[in-house]
């Protein structure tokens, strides 16, 4: 069994800069990219024009019904040639399918509605396209009529039609500019995330999963966790979906769009120990503190503002991989301690704005991951993962350490417990406790 899960361990997202010259051949092949979509798109607009003045030609002009007619005249007179080589595919012995039919048609009708019509040869060779679908169920083109070939060319133009309408809903398909845009927007855009892969790699998954904005990936596969100190579990093995982070723990200005997003009936019950609600209703964060972590915030305010923003709380497991990575290293940068990585073990009396510490992150591109302020998990003390607390007395799992914490709380296998329900009721529980969300990819 070991030796299975050694295969399916993940390597870490490696978290050193791109090599220079990669970064430049990128940054190279994406102003390449541009150029060729801007071309393309040029081009394209350049025959929006001119074919508008033709579509308005064949629709809207006071000469449109003799130009149609003219035609359907000319798609009359192809269709006897058109019979004969229905035939002579017939006499070979073989049932003539559809698609032969309708390539026989077009054959037939392309060059006469080309030199029947003053339009652009594209446009005179998409009308012939498709009224050849629209005429091709039929096994024989001895009794098409010119009223059924007029009745095909009103369903592909029809009058009260808007040019721009039917532009995009039916006559780009198939033109080699309209491809060649698309061909161009797609290399722009892949171009795009390679240079993106090797400037924040810590956004992408092995199987090309792409974390949603301000959220990391923590690669799936198999984990090695704990021996956990503190409130101790032994060493185990998990293995675990990909899944991405938040970048850094809930802000208070995050929390207070929260709160104010939801109905004023609901906000009092939301409101972290210490916040008030103002004279509207409404919660209003400085500017200094919209950067820091919000605290004192209980298990179901945590978990509430999760679903609200689509995410969920990370289990206990998920935590500490982000944490620890595949390596299981003791703090989120490495396998020692070192001072300035981190805002702990120096018995500070606040948090700091989240993601002071940008050059400590964790293997998977996470930040704060150790002090700062404690965060929630999805786990009871006994490891069990829950989606809501449960009646009762009951203690969850909170990891990472805290701005006054202990240097040896501050560690990816420390674990220690809150009170899942009012963990602040009382104002002599003042650990200062935060969260951050996970979301399933």
């Amino acid at each position: 069994m070991g030796a299975l899960l050694a295969v399916l361990h993940v390597p870490a997202v490696a978290q050193q800069p791109a090599p220079p010259d990669a970064l430049a051949a990128a940054e190279q092949a994406v102003a390449a990219a541009r150029a060729e979509k801007d071309a393309a798109l040029a081009a394209l607009e350049a025959l929006v024009t001119d074919l508008q003045d033709d579509f308005h030609a064949l629709t809207g002009d006071l000469d449109a019904p003799a130009r149609r007619r003219a035609l359907v005249l000319a798609m009359l007179d192809a269709l006897p040639a058109a019979q004969a080589r229905l035939e002579a595919e017939a006499a070979r012995g073989r049932a003539v399918m559809r698609g032969t039919r309708r390539q026989i048609l077009l054959d037939a009708f392309t060059e006469p509605v080309s030199a029947s019509a003053p339009v652009d040869p594209r446009f005179a060779a998409f009308l012939a396209r498709r009224v050849s679908e629209a005429l091709s169920p039929r096994e024989s083109f001895d009794d098409i009529t010119d009223e059924q070939i007029l009745a095909a060319m009103d369903a592909v133009l029809p009058a009260d039609k808007n040019w721009y309408v039917f532009w995009n809903e039916t006559f780009h398909l198939g033109l080699p500019e309209a491809e060649r845009w698309q061909a161009a927007q797609a290399a722009y855009e892949a171009a795009g995330v390679r240079l993106d892969r090797l400037r924040n790699p810590e956004r992408y998954g092995r199987k090309g999963e792409v974390a949603p904005a301000g959220m990391v990936i923590v690669p799936g596969g198999s984990y090695e966790l704990g021996p956990n100190t503190g409130w101790e579990r032994p060493a185990r093995k998990v293995k675990l979906e990909v899944i991405a982070i938040d970048r850094h723990e809930c802000t208070e200005g995050e929390y207070a769009l929260f709160v104010n997003a939801q109905p004023l009936e609901l906000r009092s019950g939301l409101l972290p120990r210490g916040w008030e609600l103002g004279a509207d209703g409404l919660v209003l964060v400085s500017e200094a503190r919209r950067s820091l972590p919000v605290v004192y915030v209980n298990w179901s305010q945590a978990a509430a503002y999760a679903a609200w923003a689509g995410k969920r709380l990370p289990t206990e497991e998920e935590w500490e991989a982000a944490a620890a990575g595949v390596d299981g290293r003791p703090y989120p940068w490495g396998s020692e301690f070192r001072p300035g990585l981190c805002h702990g073990a120096e018995m500070a009396d606040a948090p700091m704005p989240v993601e002071s510490f940008p050059h400590a992150p964790a293997p998977c591109g996470a930040l704060d991951l150790a002090g700062n302020v404690w965060e929630w998990t999805s786990t009871l003390e006994d490891g069990t993962a829950i989606t809501a607390l449960p009646e009762g007395l009951v203690n969850v799992v909170i990891r990472g350490g805290a701005f006054d914490s202990r240097r040896d709380e501050l560690t990816t296998r420390y674990r220690w417990t809150a009170p899942g329900h009012d963990a602040f009721a009382s104002a002599r529980y003042v650990r200062p406790i935060g969260f951050r969300c996970v979301k399933d990819l």
